[in-house]
């Protein structure tokens, strides 16, 4: 049981790690900015553009938070019936 969970996990790291590699990062997609900003001006922006939409940001990390206690807790489970 444990050797097939561990191969599963393997297998999905592996399948991750080759898509990673084969298209590459995602932001490189992105393209260059369409204007450049004075570094003073860029320091006083970021703040508000880290910051500005955080909502959707935080209930999906929040959701994520949810589903991982909920594995690791099933996870517990099956391992306690061994």
């Amino acid at each position: 049981m444990r050797l097939l969970a561990a191969l599963l996990a393997a297998i999905v790291l592996a399948s991750a790690l080759a898509m990673l590699i084969s298209h590459g990062f995602p932001s490189s997609s992105l393209g260059s900015p369409a204007s450049s900003v004075p570094l003073s001006g860029a320091n006083r922006a970021l703040i508000y553009i880290m910051w500005e939409d955080r909502f959707p940001d935080m209930l999906a990390q929040a959701a994520l938070t949810l589903l991982a206690a909920a594995a690791c807790i099933s996870v517990v489970r099956l391992w306690r019936r061994d």
